[in-house]
């Protein structure tokens, strides 16, 4: 074989070229489905506020999207297992616009909840292969620094999100650029079709089986559900507990996503020349260092925004080092079932995290908020060491 072609996990062959065009399609498609992620939630919060809906029917709405994530998460390898990549990604990113052009006719919460479920199910889709195919034409080598990019993509148009939604204002233009956003993130899909991994497969494996492929890669999917999702959610309330101001608050949340931004690729390029099960219990000891620092650090104007740029590093790094683990111990025919099992365990930390350290803060605000957290990074480390082990010969 040609020094310039490789053989990707899937059995097929790509030129250099072609595997770089087939990564920066998913990569830009995955930035797509970001931004629809980050248009629907503060949308979805914005409106429901004025309808004046109760606080826990925003948190019902809010917890939509993961609540149908996880519900159709073990179904969705068997259905791309049918049908293929190109158009499991194209069918999800219609469901998804349709869904926000539905919206815009929404005239009641209960109404608005079940819209938000059905586009969810379809926008787990292009999430789903669009990790699937990271995994698929990334090689070992590179695998680490691929699955960054891609993580910064898609957690770029989260941000990107509320922001867009600030400049177009009220009115039926965020409906309209949610559903843009979401069908122009299959464009790039479509486009490289020719270049896309062959996921079709005869009966996938079931999710209790996937979740055992690589146990190591899916406690990482669960420490980086409950620790980001912890962070972006609560710690502008933490900040606001210790005395920060609104401005302040909101400036550490800033520096969160800019640390989770900017440290990928490194930390990426670490996983691709040492050991990923090392830089993942690493990175756990920094996450439980760096949270115990963050309330002293909230008095002073310089240190604490250096705090959540740290913090925004290693809390999205587990994403990115689970994933390529995932992808390096998994064969081409499971890769789908065991990255479903990957969002399951993700989506779970997501549930869990935030409740916990919620529930903690009622008590303590900000050091309930830190001890919760830590125990819980503190137990989660404790499990990847014990898996970690060699397993002794019989």
């Amino acid at each position: 074989m040609p020094a310039s072609v490789d053989t990707v996990n899937s059995g097929r062959s790509f030129t250099t070229r072609e595997r770089a065009l087939s990564l920066a399609a998913v990569i830009a498609a995955s930035f797509g489905v970001g931004l629809a992620f980050g248009i629907g939630f503060p949308l979805t919060s914005l409106t429901l506020e004025a309808w004046n809906a109760p606080k826990w029917v925003l948190g019902l709405a809010g917890a939509a999207p993961s609540i149908a994530v996880l519900v159709m998460l073990p179904f969705l390898p068997a259905v791309i297992g049918r049908i293929g990549a190109v158009p499991a990604i194209a069918w999800g990113c219609l469901i998804a616009a349709l869904g926000f052009i539905a919206l815009s006719f929404v005239s009641s919460p209960a109404a608005w909840i079940v819209v938000r479920l059905i586009m969810s199910a379809g926008i787990a889709l292009p999430w789903l292969v669009g990790e699937t195919w990271i995994n698929t034409v990334s090689t070992d080598g590179t695998r680490g620094r691929v699955i960054a990019l891609y993580a910064v993509a898609f957690f770029s148009g989260f941000a990107v999100g509320p922001l867009l939604l600030g400049v177009l204002g009220n009115g039926l233009l965020p409906f309209a650029a949610g559903a843009a956003a979401t069908a122009l993130a299959g464009v790039p899909i479509i486009l490289a079709r020719r270049l896309a991994p062959d996921l079709t497969h005869d009966a996938p494996i079931g999710m209790s089986t996937a979740l055992r492929l690589a146990p190591i890669g899916m406690i990482g999917g669960f420490i980086g559900g409950f620790a980001e999702i912890s962070y972006i959610s609560l710690l502008p309330n933490v900040a606001l507990a210790s005395g920060a101001g609104e401005a302040d608050a909101l400036r550490l949340l800033t520096m969160l996503s800019i640390g989770g931004g900017l440290l990928q690729f490194p930390l990426g390029w670490l996983a691709d020349k040492f050991n990923k099960t090392s830089i993942s219990l690493i990175l756990a000891m920094a996450f439980v260092v760096a949270s115990a620092m963050l309330p002293l650090a909230l008095g002073r104007p310089l240190i604490a925004p250096a705090v959540a740029f740290v913090l925004g590093g290693v809390v999205l790094g587990f994403y990115t080092v689970g994933l390529s683990i995932i992808g390096e111990k998994v064969t081409a025919k499971d890769i789908a079932a065991a990255n479903a099992a990957f969002l399951v365990m993700y989506q779970s930390g997501a549930i869990i995290g935030p409740i916990a350290a919620g529930t903690a803060m009622t008590f303590e605000p900000v050091s309930g908020f830190i001890i919760t957290l830590s125990a819980l990074m503190l137990i989660s480390a404790i499990a990847l060491y014990v898996l970690s082990r060699p397993k002794p010969s019989r």
